[in-house]
C-alpha cells in the first residue's frame, strides 16, 4: 500500500481536475461518457404521436419534429384535412416528448464549472491541512531528536 504524501495527493487532485475538464467539455458537446445524464448520440428520448387512426404519425427529438409518416389512405383526404391531422400528429408527439423531459428533469443535475471550484478549494484546504501535519511531524521529530542527544 502506498503511504499518503502530499505529491500523492496533488497528483489524485490533478488527475480528477484533469477528468472534471474533460467532463465539462463532453458536458458541453452532448457527449455521454461524462456520466452527467447527457444520453448518447442517437439515443436522445423521443416523442411519438399519432392522428387520423394512426394514417398520420409524428416523431420528435430534442424538441423539434424529426420524422412525419403518413399512410397512403391519409393522401385521399383533403389538404386541410391532411394538414390538421399533421398538426394534430406533431403536437401530440412534442407533448409525449415534453411529458418524458419533465420526468426525467427531476434527477439532480452536476454543475461541472461548480465541481471544478469546489475540487480547487477542497485541495487548497487539503495542501494547507498538509502542510501543517508535515510542519507538526518535523518539529515532533526535532523534539524527539533532541531529547535523544
Amino acid at each position: 500500500m502506498t503511504e499518503p504524501s502530499p505529491e500523492n495527493a496533488e497528483d489524485r487532485l490533478v488527475k480528477a481536475r484533469e477528468r472534471l475538464k474533460s467532463m465539462r467539455t463532453a458536458a458541453h458537446s452532448g457527449s455521454s461518457e461524462n456520466g452527467l445524464g447527457h444520453p448518447p448520440e442517437g439515443s436522445f428520448q423521443r416523442g411519438v404521436g399519432t392522428a387520423d387512426e394512426e394514417r398520420v404519425k409524428a416523431t420528435a427529438t430534442k424538441g423539434r419534429l424529426t420524422s412525419l409518416e403518413l399512410d397512403p389512405r391519409a393522401m385521399r383526404q383533403s389538404p386541410e384535412e391532411l394538414a390538421a391531422h399533421i398538426a394534430a400528429a406533431a403536437n401530440a408527439a412534442l407533448d409525449d416528448l415534453r411529458a418524458q423531459t419533465e420526468s426525467t428533469d427531476t434527477e439532480p443535475t452536476v454543475d461541472p464549472a461548480a465541481l471544478v471550484q469546489t475540487l480547487r478549494n477542497v485541495q487548497e484546504q487539503g495542501m494547507r491541512q498538509m502542510a501543517l501535519i508535515n510542519q507538526s511531524i518535523g518539529e515532533a521529530l526535532a523534539k524527539a531528536r533532541a531529547s535523544i542527544r
